[in-house]
């Protein structure tokens, strides 16, 4: 026979105990997790249950990478942590790789004086400034940011790449220099063709007669004589681009003609004036 008696009393322990439970053990608990960008704007707020980890999956970090300016990228690196069990509320940052790349300096190599060969890139000096964001902090609290110099000289091309294509239409030209994996030039500069250096009497060669003007020349500055000389024909004269006519001048003159005569190719100003 039931004991009606026993069951009702059953019941009315059983809903007791459950009016004297905390509220946290009816239902789960759950945590507040605020994920943010790199300038604190809320990305997204997730409610995690107390113990579980968080799940990154629906945040989409792509929006995070964008350029500041034309030679400035910033680039999702990483959260500042990721926690497998949560148990509390929570902030969780956005960490960031932030690049820029620069030109320190152009080719020291801007004149030339043959229309043939490749365009030389010596002095040349581009790098990337890559700054690191670090889950760790500082002393102020701040996020520690890590800084690196990288050289990727080698690694750019030059735009035009040959004097044939720089000069094909006229002694004047622009170069672009072009980094890897990229379209945009970092840089531009100006290139001549000089012709006719050191032909200093029109013939069309270069050998020890012109040696022998440059010093007649020299000889005449030397003794206060002025020099009728365009700034056109001067720079003929001023082989190694002193700014001054001297011996000095005379011997690279001399120096072309051995070379040439004693050669099996064709030498150029360009190899001589490295």
């Amino acid at each position: 026979m039931i004991n009606i008696k026993k069951i009702i009393a059953a019941a009315v322990s059983l809903v007791l105990s459950a009016a004297a439970m905390p509220s946290s053990a009816l239902c789960a608990e759950t945590h507040n997790v605020t994920i943010v960008d790199f300038n604190g704007n809320v990305l997204k707020t997730l409610d995690v249950p107390h113990g579980a980890p968080v799940d990154f999956s629906d945040i989409d970090v792509s929006k995070l990478n964008y350029h500041i300016n034309e030679y400035t990228e910033i680039r999702f690196n990483g959260w500042n942590t990721y926690p497998v069990s949560v148990t509390q509320d929570m902030v969780i940052y956005a960490l960031f790789i932030r690049m820029n790349i620069q030109c320190i300096s152009v080719p020291d190599k801007t004149e030339y004086y043959s229309d043939k060969g490749d365009i030389r890139t010596d002095g040349l000096n581009v790098t990337i400034t890559k700054y690191t964001q670090l889950p760790q902090k500082d002393e102020n609290g701040a996020f520690i940011t890590k800084k690196e110099t990288i050289d990727i000289t080698k690694t750019c091309t030059a735009k035009p790449s040959t004097l044939e294509e720089a000069f094909a239409n006229g002694d004047n030209s622009q170069v672009e220099i072009i980094p890897p994996g990229s379209s945009r030039p970092i840089v531009k500069y100006d290139i001549t063709h000089f012709k006719g250096l050191g032909d200093v009497n029109s013939d069309s060669s270069v050998d020890s007669s012109d040696a022998s003007e440059i010093l007649d020349v020299y000889a005449q500055s030397s003794t206060g004589t002025e020099l009728n000389l365009t700034q056109s024909r001067f720079l003929i004269y001023d082989i190694n681009r002193d700014d001054s006519i001297d011996a000095s001048d005379s011997s690279k003159v001399l120096d072309f003609y051995a070379k040439s005569a004693t050669s099996d190719v064709e030498i150029t100003w360009d190899d001589i004036l490295k």
